[in-house]
């Protein structure tokens, strides 16, 4: 007994179309999958470019912030003019740098906006905190990228170096190969007894971090104290004036700060402290005396008992 009758094929090419739908399912699928892939594939390219060129762009925020630093600090010791904010100058030359970059990115099909947020002083007075915001976006694209950061700027820099405009700010006195020549400039600044040991000084305009982390070290050895004064090198100091304030010319400062020594021409038992911010202090009892300390047949300076235990001596 026959229960089916295919003469004519319709049952087998019903079945035929049966079995051929989920292929042809299966082959949509898979198309649609690979679209998918690659339609995520592109964005991933696409993001993962803006990403890195934002990165970039970030790294030059920062080299841009370091030569801006110096050409403001070169500009002050130059023109012997102090700023009356010098973050906010300083901020602002960082901006129009910072725009005229953004400009360049733009030709290339990226839209950079960065705002430079401020320019402060750290716990670390060799380095300033720069605050900015960034957003960006390929052109013709709704990703963006956006955040607020932080970085610090290391005021260090053999390259770039940034100037200390104090001296010149406070005395008027002239710089020659990147030396302050006083000549009878500091002197005529100090107003206490036995200024003339500072007549002729001479020293160096250019920030550079002494090497002897442990300041006491100073007096473990000669050597150590002579090769800090020949260098000109700065330490850290409460009392010291950072250097924002050293730009605005100021006496005093709330922030970490700096200080270094200015070496005396003439030996007497008491004179003025051979430290930047005493001698360079123009208030009520900011300038001070100490005690002659000789470090060798050419080289005195002068201390108070705070100073002496600070640098071991």
């Amino acid at each position: 007994m026959k229960i089916f009758n295919d003469k004519k094929g319709y049952l087998t090419s019903i079945m035929l179309i049966l079995l051929l739908i989920p292929l042809i399912l299966l082959v949509i699928i898979t198309i649609e999958e690979n679209n998918y892939n690659a339609n995520n594939t592109i964005e991933n390219i696409k993001s993962d470019k803006l990403d890195a060129v934002t990165k970039e762009f970030e790294d030059n925020i920062v080299l841009i912030s370091i030569q801006s630093v110096h050409n403001i600090t070169k500009d002050v010791l130059i023109n012997k003019t102090p700023l009356k904010n010098s973050s906010k100058s300083i901020k602002e030359l960082i901006q129009d740098q910072v725009n005229n970059k953004s400009e360049v990115y733009k030709s290339e099909g990226y839209i950079i906006d960065c705002e430079i947020l401020e320019i402060s002083s750290s716990d670390d007075p060799f380095k300033l905190k720069l605050t900015y915001n960034i957003n960006s976006k390929l052109i013709n694209d709704t990703r963006r990228y956006n955040k607020t950061n932080e970085v610090y700027l290391d005021l260090i820099n053999e390259y770039c170096p940034v100037y200390d405009p104090l001296p010149v700010l406070k005395t008027n006195a002239d710089v020659i190969n990147d030396k302050i020549v006083y000549e009878d400039n500091l002197m005529n600044f100090i107003t206490l007894n036995n200024n003339d040991v500072y007549n002729n000084s001479i020293e160096s305009c250019i920030l550079k971090k002494c090497p002897y982390e442990d300041y006491s070290s100073h007096g473990h050895s000669k050597e150590a104290i002579i090769n800090c004064i020949s260098n000109h090198y700065y330490h850290e100091s409460h009392d010291g004036l950072c250097l924002l304030c050293r730009l605005e010319a100021k006496d005093t400062c709330s922030h970490m700060g700096l200080e270094t020594f200015i070496v005396p021409t003439l030996i007497k038992d008491e004179a003025p402290v051979s430290i930047d911010h005493v001698l360079l202090n123009s208030t009520h009892n900011g300038q001070y005396s100490g005690n002659k300390i000789i470090l060798n047949n050419t080289t005195i300076i002068y201390l108070d008992n705070g100073h002496k235990t600070k640098y071991g001596l």
